[in-house]
């Protein structure tokens, strides 16, 4: 019999590493809760009782209240584009257009008299890209750090998450 070689294990001690939230972890509960408001923005336009102040409704939510926190987010993309794979990167510049041209008409058309059903369906295209646009966002920033972030995209995720002063009781 031989004896089986003996080996002694060093206890290995953690490194001292901080855990830093990625883009995408901050991101997540805040197009949540933006995916939620916007749904009840659009929400009027999208009735089958819809009238022309239903798709008025909706461009001026569209307009006022969701306006900001897209800048926002276009600021944040336009920051992460040079970090991400081109392919990623065609990804989400593609979703970025669609959603901007789809945004465009509904702008558009949703001031017009007698194009509630058009104004519905493109409430409903925005409400679909909108959603699509958030989870490639949040997937090309799985492993994105905001350290890694411009100071443009900083300030942008740090707007988002309403920590900016000047921002304090806005309706983020």
């Amino acid at each position: 019999m031989t004896a089986a070689p003996r080996v002694t294990v060093d206890a290995i001690r953690p490194a001292s590493r901080q855990i830093v939230a990625t883009v995408a972890a901050t991101l997540r509960p805040i197009h949540s809760q933006l995916m939620t408001e916007t749904m009840r923005g659009l929400a009027a336009a999208l009735s089958p009782n819809a009238d022309f102040w239903s798709g008025w409704s909706a461009v001026r939510y569209l307009n006022d209240r969701f306006d900001w926190q897209y800048r926002c987010q276009r600021i944040l993309v336009a920051a992460i584009m040079p970090l991400l794979p081109p392919a990623d990167a065609r990804v989400l510049c593609a979703t970025t257009d669609a959603l901007e041209e789809v945004r465009y008409d509904l702008d558009r058309v949703g001031r017009w008299r007698n194009m509630t059903a058009l104004t519905g369906g493109l409430a409903y295209r925005f409400l679909k890209l909108l959603n699509a646009w958030f989870v490639e966002i949040e997937r090309v920033t799985q492993g994105v750090t905001d350290a890694e972030l411009s100071p443009e995209g900083r300030r942008a995720l740090t707007q988002l998450e309403g920590k900016s002063p000047k921002l304090r009781g806005s309706r983020v």
